[in-house]
């Protein structure tokens, strides 16, 4: 009977440190409507598209009550007209050129491959770090490896990689420029009218993988191969006697 409870107590634990694990990296609840003031008339809305979001991470209405407060569509307006619309979802508040036209959005949440229990030198960022907009539409993408030369320096949570340090990320609107600094110690600067990076420091090197996985990779594949050598020799001697 002790050895019963002692099994299901185990077994209780581990289901407890599972669910804290799964639900460490959800997202936080949907955000709320949202203007940026750019002056000169401009004005840009951000209105979220509940949709995408769990019924239950609404705390304070429902995705239609939100919808029914009137809030002007996603876009940028002049003077309360609409000048253009975002054609897709924005996860983070972008950072805007001069005139408005273009925007930036670092992603705070970059999808990781592989499950939370797959060692990290195992994983790779999926989605993209950084998407550039001209007049509401995609025009540019970066993805984490277009940015990141060792891939050892990424963090991996449950469900994410984190690629650079948020409070170093730096909007300069004198020169019009956005700069963030990844993990690796690379100072990015970004042209915000273009969406280019006009500088990296230090400059860009070969892409780094994770050199754990790579030595680890080349020592089974030598394992292999020497063993199916040994293998066939064996085979061979047998059949000649």
């Amino acid at each position: 009977m002790k050895k019963r409870t002692i099994i299901l107590l185990c077994i209780f634990l581990l289901m407890f440190c599972v669910a804290i694990i799964a639900s460490a990296d959800e997202p936080p609840p949907p955000p709320r409507p949202w203007s940026i003031d750019l002056g000169d008339g401009l004005v840009f809305h951000y209105r979220p598209e509940y949709e995408h979001y769990p019924v239950h991470m609404f705390f304070d209405g429902t995705p239609t009550e939100f919808k029914e407060q009137g809030y002007p569509q996603t876009g940028l307006y002049r003077d309360g007209e609409l000048v253009y619309t975002v054609e897709v979802q924005l996860w983070a508040r972008p950072r805007f050129s001069n005139d408005g036209m273009t925007f930036i959005e670092v992603d705070w949440w970059v999808a990781a491959s592989g499950d939370p229990g797959v060692p990290s030198l195992l994983r790779r960022p999926l989605s993209p770090a950084i998407r550039f907009f001209e007049q509401g539409r995609v025009v540019r993408r970066y993805y984490v490896r277009d940015l990141v030369r060792d891939m050892d320096s990424i963090v991996f949570t449950v469900n994410n990689a984190i690629w650079d340090y948020q409070q170093e990320r730096y909007h300069d609107r004198e020169n019009n420029t956005f700069s963030v600094k990844t993990r690796e110690g690379r100072d990015i600067t970004f042209d915000l009218s273009t969406g280019l990076i006009i500088s990296a420091d230090p400059p860009f090197g070969e892409l780094r993988t994770n050199s754990i996985f790579v030595i680890v990779f080349v020592a089974i594949s030598v394992i292999l191969v020497f063993g199916a050598v040994i293998l066939l020799i064996s085979v061979k001697r047998r059949r000649n006697k």
